[in-house]
């Protein structure tokens, strides 16, 4: 019978570091060719409102074992505002505050439904534990001191699964709005157990940090190259947060998974736009309108200084191991840890982070009994398809 999980049940199943663990047994069996993904593709259509257009994103991905398929839809309106002096992607559904992400689960061994997620729970999480796992095996083994760049959703989940696998003590973090700032220091304090304290630039947040996380929804650079002293670990949710200048101060890039760089070199579709806002799109309307939605900055050398390297060896099982104190690392294309080729995030296994993630949170909540049931026959039929 398949269950409906809301972001609460969710939050009440599944740790931070199971998810992790769950995004790792994933991943091998990505490395091993067990595991499947499809690009995310977005689909772009003009609203009745100027600068707004309706997206429809999606993603999805699965392995043999534990023999999970997920699939998550995201419907939004979407622009591209000017939000204290940086261009910012803002979405809702409905209405400003609401959104319509859905995630959901199948079983590979019989084409079971097994479960309906709301997806901003699980989104959170699928993105903070792949990054994790890049800090796992690339931050210094004693990073102690956290610089997070944020405060919203993201900037919460990105520090809990950072101080699963590093003994952070401080996180120095910075917000544009101090009195979200200072309830995210007072909220996160209390939940991470160490000192959570408000910056009042970026430059202070990354004061004598180990680990940078930049955590916005910003479409421009946030820090400042010289922010990124020797030995820092940095992780990012979008690749406009650092300039080309910051991206040239990585020294070492961690994969995840060793993958062909994709490329649409030569595709052709009357619709397909290429790669607009961060996905493989397709964009509907007239010229002027299609023009509207935003270029992603393609960077055919994004590292034009690091070595990439394998996070851990896929035959030996060996993690890379610093060749200096002072490297500045980071896991490759944000938090997918694949090389990007041309296509962006795209590139990436997000559809098999939403398998691992959902897959773990199906399993406790049919443990704990979780949930809400649905009947099995609303998602059956006898009618051939």
């Amino acid at each position: 019978m398949p269950l409906y999980l809301n972001n609460d049940d969710q939050e009440r199943t599944t740790s931070i570091s199971e998810a992790i663990e769950a995004m790792e047994r994933m991943l091998r069996q990505f490395t091993r060719g067990d595991a499947i993904r499809r690009p995310r593709i977005d689909n772009y259509l003009p609203s009745t409102r100027e600068g707004e257009f309706f997206c429809f994103s999606s993603m999805e991905g699965g392995s043999r074992a534990p023999g999970y398929y997920a699939l998550r839809i995201k419907p939004d309106i979407v622009s591209w505002p000017r939000v204290d002096g940086r261009v910012r992607r803002q979405n809702y559904a409905v209405q400003p505050g609401l959104y319509g992400g859905l995630v959901l689960l199948y079983d590979t061994d019989n084409a079971e439904f097994l479960a309906l997620l709301n997806d901003g729970h699980v989104q959170h999480v699928r993105v903070a534990a792949t990054a994790a796992l890049g800090v796992r095996y690339m931050a210094k083994a004693g990073s102690r001191v956290l610089g997070m760049i944020g405060s919203g959703g993201m900037a919460r989940y990105f520090a809990m699964a950072i101080k699963a696998v590093r003994p952070i003590e401080r996180v120095q973090a910075y917000g544009l709005h101090r009195v979200r700032l200072e309830k995210y220091c007072g909220e996160m304090a209390a939940r991470l157990g160490c000192e959570v304290v408000p910056c009042s630039s970026p430059a202070e947040a990354a004061n004598h940090a180990d680990i940078i996380s930049l955590c916005t929804n910003s479409q421009e650079p946030v820090i400042e190259p010289e922010y990124i002293r020797p030995g820092i670990h940095i992780t990012n949710v979008l690749t406009t947060e650092l300039s080309a200048k910051a991206f040239a101060r990585i020294e070492v890039v961690g994969l995840l998974a060793r993958r062909t760089p994709m490329s649409t070199a030569g595709y052709v579709d009357d619709d397909y736009a290429g790669i607009r806002g961060s996905a493989m799109s397709y964009v509907g309307g007239q010229p002027a309108e299609r023009d509207k939605v935003p270029l992603y900055p393609r960077n055919a050398d994004r590292y034009p200084n690091a070595k990439y390297v394998d996070c851990v060896n896929a035959i030996t099982g060996e993690p890379y191991r610093r060749e200096r104190a002072e490297e500045i690392t980071t896991l490759a294309t944000n938090s997918n840890g694949v090389l990007e080729g041309e296509t962006g995030p795209s590139s990436g296994f997000q559809g098999l982070q939403f398998a691992a993630v959902a897959g773990a949170m199906y399993e406790s909540a049919r443990r704990m009994g979780i949930g809400t049931k649905l009947p099995s026959e609303m998602f059956l039929q006898d009618i051939p398809t």
